[in-house]
């Protein structure tokens, strides 16, 4: 009683109350017998419960996915060899996380200077195209009216040489997929290979998508 009226923050005497209440003891019973029905396997811990712990998964939802008690679990990760590994997979996720967050500033200052040279190509052809169109003669000769074609003409971007991996990146993120939809649509494999390949523009729509999804999360217990 004490440790739960620990972990919700209120004194046992008004958890004690709380479950005298006859409607609360019969759900208490029913979940007693529920349990007693339902004997929970043994722990056998995998390389992937270390790597969520270290991800600061909680306790009690670890436990939900092994079928054990959270205190089995919490006496597992006390185990010095145990707090050793989870301690070294700690640090090997951050690393990641500055790899990734390195990773994405280098996307997004790629689709930053994609866009403005874009937009200045943009600018060049409309000015030529305005040059053109204020002559008061016609071109001299078929060269001239196809360099001044040439000069008009609005280059290709980014957008126009999309590559199917590119079309099957728009197509996750635009309902809303992260970097992680992005290498598994385009079977890429990782983030890494995304940035090499991917259209910057897209890859940093998917990394706000990330973002986004982080913000929706509960923080964790």
């Amino acid at each position: 009683m004490r440790e739960l009226a620990s972990d919700y923050d209120v004194a046992h005497t008004t958890l004690g109350r709380y479950f005298e209440r006859p409607e609360v003891a019969k759900l208490v019973k029913q979940a007693a017998n529920t349990k007693r029905g339902r004997r929970l396997r043994r722990l056998v811990p995998d390389p992937e419960l270390i790597r969520r712990r270290a991800a600061s998964e909680p306790l009690r939802e670890l436990a939900s996915d092994y079928d054990v008690a959270h205190t089995t679990l919490g006496r597992y990760f006390e185990r010095p060899e145990v707090a050793k590994q989870l301690r070294a997979e700690q640090r090997a996720a951050a690393a990641r996380r500055l790899a990734k967050r390195r990773l994405e500033r280098e996307v997004r200052r790629k689709a930053r200077q994609q866009a403005a040279a874009e937009r200045k190509q943009a600018r060049r052809a409309r000015a030529a195209a305005r040059e053109v169109s204020s002559r008061r003669r016609p071109a001299r000769g078929s060269y001239e009216a196809w360099r001044d074609e040439r000069d008009a003409r609005l280059p290709l971007t980014r957008s126009d040489l999309h590559s199917r991996a590119d079309e099957a990146a728009a197509r996750v993120v635009a309902p809303g997929g992260g970097s992680e939809a992005v290498i598994e649509a385009t079977d890429l494999r990782t983030l890494e290979n995304a940035a090499r390949l991917i259209d910057p523009a897209i890859l940093t729509r998917a990394l706000d998508n990330d973002r986004l999804d982080q913000q929706r999360q509960p923080p964790p217990a």
